[in-house]
């Protein structure tokens, strides 16, 4: 059993979160599947930017074609998420310092649109956590 179980059964409220965890993304994604929860990988060790940013969270979230690659078409793609139907969903940001060290700008609205999602999700009954793995600033708790 990993840390990934504390979101899995809700212990902690649905939110953003550091995550020190070693567990490889397919034992985390294998426990994701197992509770009928979705687990989105985005590698952000060559996130640099808003640009690189996007291009890795829609290949991560498998946002369709439509994917306009600008905030107001990433917070639309997050928001629902219909392509990929799950109990729960969890996104795993490898590496977000990266963006965060770049382009702090930008990390400050990835991060606003993704609380506001965690807000919406939790609205309709469905949890959404964000897990951030690596050297992240302090304000998050941890998992």
């Amino acid at each position: 059993m990993s840390k990934l179980q504390l979101a899995l059964t809700q212990e902690r409220t649905p939110g953003m979160y550091r995550f020190d965890s070693r567990a490889t993304v397919e034992f985390l994604r294998n426990e994701a599947d197992a509770a009928g929860w979705q687990l989105f990988y985005l590698d952000g060790a060559k996130v640099r930017d808003k640009k690189s940013f996007l291009a890795k969270a829609a290949r991560a979230l498998n946002f369709p074609a439509y994917f306009g690659h600008n905030w107001d078409a990433f917070e639309e793609c997050v928001n629902d998420l219909s392509w990929a139907p799950a109990s729960g969903y969890i996104l795993l940001f490898q590496a977000p310092e990266r963006l965060v060290k770049n382009a702090r700008a930008d990390w400050e609205i990835a991060v606003e649109i993704l609380s506001t999602a965690i807000e919406n999700w939790n609205e309709l009954g469905v949890p959404f956590f964000v897990l951030l793995r690596g050297t992240v600033p302090g304000e998050f708790p941890a998992l």
